[in-house]
This record gives structure tokens, sequence and C-alpha cells, in this order.
């Protein structure tokens, strides 16, 4: 007697094909850009923290009049920010944002 074991598995594939399709519908959900973006979800999209993203881009006066378009303005003490719009400046001004500065 073989000391092999034997296991059948016997898959629903109804049910496989279901699960498939809820799990490619999330992934391509969280890809989405989204509507409005918040604090987080700049610092998530561009890998810096908050105080870097306000000197550095919201109260800059470089981008003072693009801001207004694309930000709240932190009405109410929270940022909000059009996302689609904030994801156009952002690869606008990519190099020039991402630039090291001399002596850093």
């Amino acid at each position: 007697m073989s000391n092999e074991s034997i296991l059948q598995v016997i898959v629903d594939e109804q049910y496989l094909r279901q699960l498939a399709k809820e799990h490619i519908a999330k992934i391509l959900s969280e890809s989405q850009i989204g509507c409005w973006w918040d604090m987080k979800r700049l610092e998530t999209e561009t890998c810096r923290k908050r105080d870097w993203l306000i000197s550095n881009i919201l109260l800059n006066p470089i981008y003072r009049e693009e801001m207004k378009v694309i930000t709240n303005d932190c009405e109410d003490g929270r940022w909000k920010f059009k996302a689609k719009e904030m994801q156009l400046f952002l690869d606008k001004h990519f190099h020039e944002l991402n630039r090291r500065k001399r002596g850093a």
C-alpha cells in the first residue's frame, strides 16, 4: 500500500468567477483618481509630508493662483483638493518640485 495521499478539491466555478470579479472591481476602484483628495491622500500621492506640501505648494506665492482653483484654501481648517486638477498640477510641476536645492 502506498503512502501517497490523494486530495480532491471541488471548486464552485460560479463562486470563483464572482470572487474574481469582486477582487478586480476593488483593485480598479482603488486605482481611480477620485473626485476630491484630502491632505492625507495628497501626502500619499506625492510622498511628501504635510509641512512640505503647505510651504512648497499650497502657500507658495508662485502657485497661489493655481491653488485658488484647485483647493478649498483650507476652509474650515481642512484642506481639500480637486483630484484631477491636482494630479495635472503635480505632473506639470514635477521637475521643479523635485529639484534638489543647492546645498541640500
